[in-house]
């Protein structure tokens, strides 16, 4: 039997070949599907990646950095989509998200797994001409009755102004990133998920920002919302006048700020209905805690640093994101 600590290769190849879905992971992002394969393998064993080194190796050759939020976000998010969401999914909003039974019944319908989806950069909907850029969202899940949207975090912290847009310089454009992913993921989740209910979670390797807690009052909330149709007129129809204020308090009650400490918590628990020796879900589960727990080790790490070293990683970290 392999030893639940290293990667089951053999199951690895076994979805790469049934859901070549698998392969748009890195898409237009330069990385690799399945990595995790190269930070949790080695000789001898469980490796973690020391952060005066800050390339994972294959061979000789400098693939991919330590610390790059895109190559997290897909190891983590390209293997949970292929297990069970009535397992993984429903622990994390229980148990890391703190998304109540009670008060949020339709994430726990009996069919509310009857559909999944997972999408990792997704293009939302783009705002009009001259406004900003598009908005991507770094993973957006959908269910029957739900549409979580994901911004996964690691050192960086959340953009407090600025622009999608490259070529606008007129600030009156810009608006902070927690904001921005709440109104685009709400608009899409109503415009093309009729129904569904929307969320925004924040994956972090740090606490609570003030960038993003601020929106837990709606009515912060709604003086964004109200703000933007000056400039972006199509809100109007997103926000009705008659509407706006209960779908704000809604909003500012759907959002939560988790640590990747916390998924990783939440996988623990986990517990797949499998039998026999070969258990796939569970040995990915394994794999996924031991990966979460070597890359949060790094990343506190990382954090540890004095502050002008660490700003010379961070600046060392590619980025593409939106």
């Amino acid at each position: 039997m392999i030893e639940s600590n290293k990667l089951n290769v053999l199951t690895v190849e076994l979805i790469l070949e049934e859901n070549k879905q698998l392969d748009n992971y890195c898409h237009a992002r330069g990385g690799l599907t399945m990595t995790i394969m190269l930070e949790l393998r080695s000789i001898r064993g469980l490796r973690a990646h020391p952060i005066k080194e800050r390339w994972i190796l294959s061979g000789n050759s400098r693939i991919l950095h330590v610390l790059s939020e895109d190559i997290l976000t897909a190891n983590v998010f390209g293997t949970l989509k292929n297990l069970d969401p009535k397992v993984w999914l429903v622990s994390f909003l229980r148990d890391a998200c703190h998304l109540s039974k009670d008060e949020f019944p339709c994430l726990y319908e009996e069919d509310n797994f009857s559909e999944f989806n997972v999408s990792l950069w997704l293009d939302l909907d783009k705002p009009p001409p001259k406004l900003e850029g598009p908005t991507q969202a770094d993973v957006f899940v959908e269910t029957k009755n739900a549409a979580l949207l994901f911004e996964c975090k690691g050192l960086a912290p959340l953009q407090k102004r600025g622009s999608t847009d490259k070529h606008i310089q007129d600030q009156r454009c810009w608006w902070d990133q927690a904001v921005r992913d709440i109104v685009r993921g709400y608009a899409y989740a109503k415009r093309h998920l009729v129904g569904k209910d929307f969320f925004f979670v924040v994956l972090s390797m740090s606490e609570k920002e003030k960038t993003f807690s601020q929106y837990e009052n709606w009515i912060r909330l709604k003086e964004q919302v109200e703000g933007r149709m000056t400039k972006d007129p199509e809100l109007r129809n997103v926000f009705p006048a008659d509407s706006i204020d209960e779908i704000c308090k809604k909003l500012s009650n759907q959002i939560r700020w988790v640590k990747w400490s916390d998924l990783k918590e939440s996988l623990k628990k986990c517990s797949f209905e499998e039998y026999g020796e070969f258990r796939s879900q569970s040995r990915f589960r394994d794999d996924l805690v031991d990966y979460l727990g070597l890359k949060i080790n790094l990343w506190t790490k990382a954090l540890d640093l004095r502050p002008h070293e660490r700003m010379t990683r961070i600046s060392q970290v590619p980025r593409n994101k939106s």
